[in-house]
C-alpha cells in the first residue's frame, strides 16, 4: 500500500475513534493528528481542513455500494448496501449525515441518488420521450425527501431495518415512477389504449 494511502487511512481511523467520543464540530485538526500520532504537516500535505478528510472518508467508502447500480430493476439495491454499511459504522455516519454544508454527506448522497435515479429511467426509455427537465424534478423531490428520511432514521439509533424502509421507499418509486415511465412506453410505440379501452 503506497505512502499516501497508509497516512490518510491513519488520519481517517483517528477521526472515527474521536468521533465516537465527540460531535464532529468539536473536534480540531489538532486533535485528529495526536490522536494518530501525526504531525498537522503530514495532514495539510493529504487533506485542506477536517471537512476535506470527513469527505474523503465517505468518498472512499461508500462508492464501492454506488457504482453498478442503474437499472431499474436494481438501483436501490446499492442503498441497501449503503445504509447496512453505515449502520455497522453508526456513529460516523450519524455524524456525517447531520455535517451540513458544501460538499457534506447528505449533499453526496442528494446528488447520488439523483443521478443514479435519472440514469436508470433513462436507461429505460427512448431517448426522443426523455423529458430532462420533468424528470430531474420528479427526481430531485425524491433524493431530498430520502435523504431527510435517512437523516431521521440515523439520528432515531438506526433501529429500523434498513431493507425494510428502502423497500417502503421502492414501493412508492415504483408506484409513480415506473407507471409513469410505462406510458410513456406505450405511447412512443403506438400502443396507446383509446378513449374507448380507456373507459
Amino acid at each position: 500500500m503506497p505512502d499516501a494511502n497508509i497516512t490518510k487511512i491513519a488520519l481517517a481511523n483517528s477521526l472515527k475513534k474521536l468521533m465516537a467520543k465527540k460531535p464532529f464540530h468539536k473536534l480540531s485538526v489538532r486533535d485528529i493528528v495526536d490522536e494518530c500520532g501525526l504531525t498537522r504537516q503530514s495532514f495539510y500535505y493529504h487533506f485542506k481542513d477536517k471537512y476535506d478528510l470527513m469527505n474523503w472518508i465517505y468518498y472512499t467508502e461508500t462508492t464501492r455500494f454506488m457504482t453498478s447500480y442503474d437499472s431499474l430493476e436494481n438501483w436501490t439495491d446499492g442503498l441497501k448496501d449503503l445504509c447496512c454499511y453505515m449502520r455497522q459504522n453508526k456513529t460516523f455516519y450519524t455524524n456525517a449525515l447531520n455535517t451540513t454544508g458544501q460538499n457534506s454527506f447528505p449533499e453526496y448522497l442528494n446528488t447520488y441518488i439523483r443521478d443514479i435515479a435519472i440514469s436508470a429511467i433513462e436507461n429505460s426509455m427512448p431517448p426522443e420521450r426523455y423529458d430532462r427537465d420533468k424528470w430531474e424534478f420528479f427526481v430531485s423531490f425524491f433524493s431530498t425527501a430520502f435523504v431527510a428520511f435517512l437523516i431521521r432514521w440515523a439520528n432515531e439509533g438506526m433501529k429500523e431495518d434498513p431493507a425494510e424502509f428502502i423497500e417502503k421507499i421502492r414501493s412508492f418509486f415504483d408506484g409513480s415512477v415506473l407507471h409513469e415511465l410505462a406510458d410513456q412506453i406505450r405511447k412512443s410505440s403506438g400502443n396507446e389504449p383509446t378513449k374507448k379501452e380507456k373507459d
